[in-house]
């Protein structure tokens, strides 16, 4: 599965963690001299930065599908974020059935970035605040709370939307 098809804050957490992970030899390498948590905390930051960038552009490039699935998937993944902002089922069967395919990939999306985002982020406030960082704690800590609501709030539109199609009891199981 696709990292951008996962409901928010998933691909923001994840390509932050990555970036920071792109950035720490570079860091490391400057800092060789210096503390290792330094470089820490700077490839932390430059992670931070660089994560918005990456689901930015990925999210706006124009991407050619190579099989007609594989547009069908990017296509109904579109129609779910829709009926997410919109906070109602589109009203066409093929919409729905797209809706429902991809509602468990929301909530995993906002489950996986609330706990990797509080992980990630609540550690680099730890070193920052170690190293005497406190102005870039105080951000980390901005960053970690607004991962946080986008996750509750992806949260909330997937129950809203969830309940107005099957119902406030839910899906039937086993019928």
């Amino acid at each position: 599965m696709s990292l951008v098809r996962l409901g928010p804050p998933a691909p923001y957490v994840v390509f932050m963690i990555l970036a920071t992970l792109g950035w720490l030899p570079l860091r490391l390498w400057e800092e060789r001299d210096g503390s290792v948590l330094f470089a820490l905390v700077r490839a932390g930051l430059n992670g931070v930065i660089w994560g918005i960038i990456f689901p930015f552009v990925m999210s706006r490039m124009g991407r050619r599908h190579r099989t007609a699935a594989e547009a069908e998937r990017a296509a109904a993944w579109g129609v779910t974020r829709a009926a997410l902002r919109r906070g109602e089922p589109p009203t066409d069967e093929a919409g729905r059935a797209a809706v429902t395919d991809d509602l468990p990939a929301v909530r995993r999306g906002a489950l996986w970035g609330a706990v990797l985002g509080a992980l990630f982020l609540g550690a680099l406030i730890g070193l920052a605040v170690h190293v005497g960082w406190t102005t870039s704690a105080i951000g980390f800590g901005v960053i970690l709370v607004a991962v946080l609501a986008e996750a509750a709030r992806t949260r909330f539109r997937e129950r809203r939307l969830r309940a107005a199609l099957y119902g406030p009891a839910g899906p039937v199981q086993g019928g």
